[in-house]
């Protein structure tokens, strides 16, 4: 069945995740993907498994497998005129150029938007920055970690005691989100260049986007609410409670009074059932009866297993789980549930070593559930064919 986007062409200069994302997700929609790394080394994330003790060899490099895999690798030094004119009959071809390059460093090898646009009026550029396009901060070096998370609040305003010192966010989940907006606008733009004939700039930033994915919680700043929440004066159906065995169930819903009863079966609440300051949403607004409601439900909890206060919440559609580390992943339910939806693969590298790859989380009917691993390929593992076609 033919993909989505089969016959779309798209250049790739990007360094990490973020555009890196958006790059991939075309591809696994169909397109052709041709990614210009500089050599020797080419992207600092091929290495990036080492921090975890990972291979990071050709044959076997499960991270940048997952961000690459499929795609075409050319290695190129973009300072050499020959090489750029390499790169000028590629993006001539080409239907969209992704980049995370920062915008004066596009200005000074001639990659800017206003230079291609004028050479190239078909082609969509979709562009990944720290910070944005104008403003104080644009010239500021952009990481997820620090523009993502740290900028918009997230490293402080998560913690649930504010003496604690600050999260350690996941590393790429600024940058995988972000990949994912500029997806969206990048196919927003090429279905219009393709009625019009006229290609756009679209740009997204980390921390634009982390911005956004915040305003559930950042809004209400506005009217003077204070961050970061104690778990005392969060909800009492708004958090995660460790049980006997040690494990913690986690709940979170806004129907507080639809739930009141499971929710007292669930934690052995019998006894506050009808109890005025604690039944209803309304009385919980009082944090005097939130923080002794949230207490008395942190003893209750430590009586039972997670497991057996997750069953009655289950039994009665509470949405809630076991909270579960990143490995969790890897085990039991979740991921059967993984596999059976194709959010990941299994695959055996050569080595003897089975892992489990995730994939892009969309499905299309017309292509069913998608089970294929694909390689990254080396550094410059395409530059023969590559330069046969697109050089002079």
């Amino acid at each position: 069945m033919r993909k989505p986007l089969e016959g779309i062409f798209v250049v790739e200069l990007t360094t990490y995740w973020a555009a890196t994302t958006c790059a991939k997700f075309l591809h696994d929609m169909g397109a052709r993907v041709v990614r210009i790394e500089t050599p020797p080394r080419g992207d600092a994330t091929r290495y990036y498994g080492r921090i975890f003790g990972m291979p990071v060899t050709n044959e076997e490099n499960a991270i940048h497998d997952q961000f690459n895999g499929g795609k075409e690798c050319l290695a190129l030094d973009l300072t050499k005129p020959e090489n750029m004119k390499v790169m000028h009959n590629m993006l001539a071809k080409a239907d969209i150029f992704v980049t995370s390059t920062r915008y004066k460093g596009l200005k000074k090898l001639g990659l800017d938007w206003d230079t291609l646009h004028a050479k190239y009026p078909k082609l969509v550029m979709g562009h990944v920055t720290g910070y944005g396009k104008e403003g104080p901060l644009v010239n500021r070096p952009g990481i997820d970690a620090i523009s993502f998370f740290a900028a918009n609040g997230i490293v402080l305003d998560t913690r649930t005691d504010p003496d604690s010192p600050p999260i350690y966010p996941t590393g790429g989940m600024g940058d995988t989100t972000t990949g994912m907006a500029l997806l969206g606008g990048v196919l927003g733009a090429l279905y219009n260049a393709r009625i019009t004939g006229e290609g756009d700039y679209v740009m997204t930033s980390l921390y634009g986007t982390g911005n956004f994915v915040t305003i559930g919680f950042a809004t209400g700043c506005n009217y003077g609410y204070q961050w970061p929440r104690e778990a005392k004066t969060m909800s009492p159906m708004g958090q995660g409670y460790r049980c006997k065995d040690g494990k913690y169930v986690y709940i979170f819903l806004n129907e507080y009074d639809k739930f009141w009863n499971a929710f007292c079966d669930a934690f052995g609440l019998d006894d506050i059932r009808t109890d005025p300051r604690y039944c209803t949403q309304d009385a919980t607004l009082n944090l005097q009866y939130r923080a002794e409601l949230v207490t008395l439900v942190q003893e209750r909890a430590l009586l039972k297993t997670a497991q057996e206060i997750y069953d009655v919440l289950l039994a009665n559609d509470v949405p809630s789980c076991l909270l579960n580390q990143y490995k969790d992943r890897y085990h039991g339910e979740y991921l059967e549930q993984s596999l059976a939806n194709g959010y990941m693969i299994e695959h055996t590298y050569d080595s003897g070593n089975k892992v489990y790859l995730t994939q892009m989380p969309i499905y299309f009917e017309s292509q069913g559930t998608h089970h294929e691993y694909e390689r990254c390929h080396a550094i410059g593992e395409d530059n023969e064919a590559l330069l046969k076609e697109f050089g002079e």
